[in-house]
């Protein structure tokens, strides 16, 4: 059983929720609410319509729904050059070169360079020149690769002064940890790097981060979402990106699982009564 589930499970059984494993691992479970059953599946939760689901996973969209809203890093998108020809409209670039010039055009390396669908900080690259950011999209558009994607984004780079994230529940900021030691390192897969997940204490740090994705729910709702933030030198806010399903393995081996678990009951109690 994963952590999600396990926190999930807790969560259930504090609330006497009747709940029923499916699967013989125990990480797909349903739970007996008012309104029917509600299933959840590792870290896929039912708190999240399937549109807000899928524009969180979707980075591009992300950015451009929310880029007037709350601040982002610019970022340009790309599709692969090989595409179908059924999909040509859709190609804005129909070269390495072209695509090179572009980030030229519009951003300063070094430049983040990373596929529009990934998680857990696959195909995430910090490209010095654009020798680095060739071989960046092309790793991207490698369609031998198990995590190629279609579509490539190119970032300007945010020097991080920390990263952290921001778990919301139906709009309610709960939790906020922060990702590692951002300031030393290019924060991708920290929890690869032996650095931790710190829980946020400063009420006045989490009320920042809070009051500066509260303006997104104006624009659309989420029942569950992490916001990856990035705290810069001249300590602006930048969000780099929407997580709808996350994991905590990290923070429940630093932290323990009690504020995951009173997180679930949060969601499961707003979920019980639509």
């Amino acid at each position: 059983m994963e952590n999600n589930i396990k926190c999930l499970v807790k969560a259930c059984d504090e609330m006497e929720l009747e709940h029923q494993f499916i699967d013989s691992e125990q990480n797909f479970v349903r739970v007996k609410m008012d309104n029917g059953w509600q299933y959840f599946e590792l870290n896929k939760t039912p708190f999240n319509s399937e549109v807000a689901f899928c524009i969180c996973k979707d980075k591009s969209h992300s950015y451009q729904l929310l880029k007037d809203i709350v601040r982002f890093p610019t970022t340009l998108s790309f599709l692969d050059f090989n595409v179908a020809a059924k999909y040509n409209q859709y190609k804005q670039h129909n070269s390495m070169a072209s695509a090179l010039a572009n980030i030229d055009d519009n951003l300063k390396y070094p430049v983040v360079v990373k596929q529009n669908k990934g998680a857990l900080g696959e195909n995430v690259f910090l490209c010095a020149d654009a020798l680095e950011a060739e071989s960046a999209l092309k790793a991207v558009f490698n369609r031998q690769s198990e995590h190629y994607d279609y579509l490539a984004l190119a970032q300007s780079f945010i020097k991080p002064k920390a990263e952290y994230r921001l778990l919301c529940v139906y709009g309610k900021p709960v939790l906020a940890y922060l990702r590692g030691n951002a300031a030393a390192t290019f924060n991708v897969k920290y929890w690869e790097q032996g650095e931790q997940a710190s829980l946020v204490t400063d009420r006045t740090l989490f009320k920042q981060l809070a009051d500066f994705i509260a303006p997104i729910y104006s624009e659309f709702s989420m029942g569950w979402v992490g916001f990856d933030i990035i705290i810069d030198e001249h300590d602006e806010l930048y969000l780099i990106e929407l997580n709808a399903s996350p994991q905590f393995n990290n923070f429940i081996e630093n932290n323990g699982s009690d504020l995951i678990v009173e997180a679930y009951k949060q969601a499961l109690g707003i979920l019980s009564k639509k």
